[in-house]
């Protein structure tokens, strides 16, 4: 895995890469110029032609003034914008004026400029250090690269869009939106967080020289890199009983569709069996959806209803008690999920809990309506010794926070990291970008998927791959974090085929591999 940095974390790294690296911050700037130069080539190359670098204070107006005294020693006619009084540049970032200057005199604007036609844009404006809202001249030069790009130019920004707060990815009253971002070192928060991540465009990652020597302590959040994304190995010598038993409580009379992707997607996922404990009256619909389910009724049900009595797989007697029924089939598993379809109806409530009271230490992933079950007496959660993780969307998360879908939007790494501290669980809080949480403080954010996987059954899906990780043996923090990864990988495989407008759940679990 690799991480992704908070602002306070890059500036300790930058800082500590001279003294622990012995790798001068001087360095380090001439290797972000040459990285930024490269893409600007790139550009050059397909036929643009007139340059503009938009340099701001401190170094990353530097690697402005660095990239461009690169590009003109190449012979490429260069102009620069400097958006502030010299006075309050960097001294690196004066050394790399005074650079520009003693090649070219008349090359560089300050303040604004007259008129900016420019075929490339390069933004060196704030990299990570904005804290405030984008004001004054500098909303004004911001709204006038943006105005260039609909034009046809192509903006390139160093590090992260200025605009973008590196924390958050709130935009700060205005940002620059790019079809790159050359991401120095590492990513940051901003660069993976919307809205931030929508106005980066391509993320390049670049290696200036900062390690991960250059850490005092180590970063809180990472990511899943592309070749990480893969199903646990199955061994020649194995049979069904060696990749664990599933006990999905999924399904209500009404809702039958929830039980069958999940299930499906647990099968596809790898695990050995999975049983679903559903309504009797979507015993027919599961079992031609995926014959290779186990299906178990929770009892008899209500003749005035139109239901009847139905033979326990567990006791061989009609309807039976139905705790004991679930206390047979928790036996059997070793992981249980509940959540997709069961609704919130007392019926609903009272299984749940018997499933939640016999599982002992088995590991359990709550989804859906279990969360909005659970919402009302969250100590079901901080008295249970079971691993366990959650996987709510934006709304599931406002119930059992009390916090506005709206604020928890804009903090979902705190709110997630938050939650998983107090109750002691794995959280997986689904938005465009999914933040798996932990209760050390630690979290992965998941950068693949796409739009084509919002739509009804997409988190269905996800419980089913998150519980067949963790029944092969799959720790659960693991097993949250991959499974929303290969969640993702199985979302970009399909909508090659689909589009993002085709795609359905079902095609999801036709891409898990």
């Amino acid at each position: 895995m690799k991480y992704i940095l908070s602002k306070g974390e890059m500036r300790e790294a930058d800082k500590r890469t001279p003294e622990i690296m012995h790798v001068g911050s001087a360095v380090l700037m001439e290797r972000a110029a040459i990285l930024t130069a490269g893409r600007v080539l790139r550009q050059l190359e397909k036929g643009k032609k007139k340059v503009l670098i938009v340099c701001g204070p401190g170094n990353n107006g530097g690697d402005g003034f660095a990239t461009g005294r690169i590009l003109m020693e190449r012979g490429i006619d260069t102009e620069f914008l400097l958006v502030v009084d010299e006075g309050k540049m960097s001294p690196l970032e004066r050394e790399q004026f005074l650079s520009v200057k003693a090649l070219k005199e008349n090359c560089i604007f300050t303040g604004s400029i007259p008129v900016m036609d420019h075929d490339i844009i390069v933004d060196a404006i704030f990299g990570i250090s904005l804290s405030r809202t984008v004001e004054g001249n500098f909303a004004d030069i911001i709204g006038r690269i943006n105005d260039c790009r609909d034009k046809g130019a192509f903006v390139i920004s160093i590090d992260i869009p200025s605009g973008i707060d590196a924390d958050s990815g709130a935009v700060m009253g205005i940002a620059v939106k790019a079809h790159e971002t050359l991401v120095c070192g590492y990513l940051k928060y901003g660069n993976v967080l919307y809205p931030g991540a929508g106005y980066a465009g391509e993320l390049i990652l670049g290696n200036i020289g900062i390690t991960d020597k250059s850490f005092g302590r180590t970063p809180r959040v990472s990511y899943f890199t592309e070749d990480e994304i893969k199903l646990p190995e199955r061994r020649a010598d194995t049979n069904k009983g060696s990749y664990g038993k599933v006990l999905l409580y999924a399904g209500s009379a009404e809702i039958a569709g929830a039980a069958c992707l999940a299930g499906k997607a647990a099968l596809k996922s790898g695990c050995g069996m999975v049983r679903l404990l559903s309504h009797e009256k979507n015993r027919s619909v599961l079992q031609s959806f995926c014959p290779e389910l186990l299906f178990s009724s929770l009892g008899k049900e209500d003749k005035e209803e139109g239901a009847y009595s139905q033979m326990s797989l567990f006791d061989g007697n009609p309807g039976g008690n139905t705790e004991e029924k679930i206390r047979k089939a928790v036996s059997w598993c070793s992981v249980i999920a509940a959540g997709p379809g069961i609704g919130t109806d007392k019926k609903a409530e009272e299984h749940l809990k018997t499933l939640i009271k016999y599982a002992e230490a088995r590991p359990m992933v709550l989804d859906a309506d279990a969360l909005n079950i659970i919402s009302g007496d969250l100590n079901i959660l901080s008295d249970n010794a079971s691993d366990i993780v959650i996987t709510p969307h934006l709304m599931e998360m406002s119930r059992l926070t009390g916090i506005p879908v709206s604020e928890i939007k804009s903090h979902l790494l705190d709110v997630a990291l938050d939650f998983s501290s107090l109750y002691h669980v794995t959280t997986v809080l689904k938005d465009a970008r999914t933040v798996i949480a932990f209760p050390d403080g630690r979290a992965v954010i998941n950068l693949n998927g796409n739009n084509g996987m919002a739509k009804a059954g997409s988190g269905d899906v996800l419980t089913g791959i998150i519980a067949s990780l963790m029944a092969q043996g799959v720790d659960a923090k693991q097993a949250a974090c991959l499974g929303a990864a290969i969640h993702g990988a199985a979302g970009d495989r399909a909508i090659q085929r689909t589009g993002a407008h085709g795609m359905m759940a079902t095609d999801l679990i036709d891409d898990i591999r």
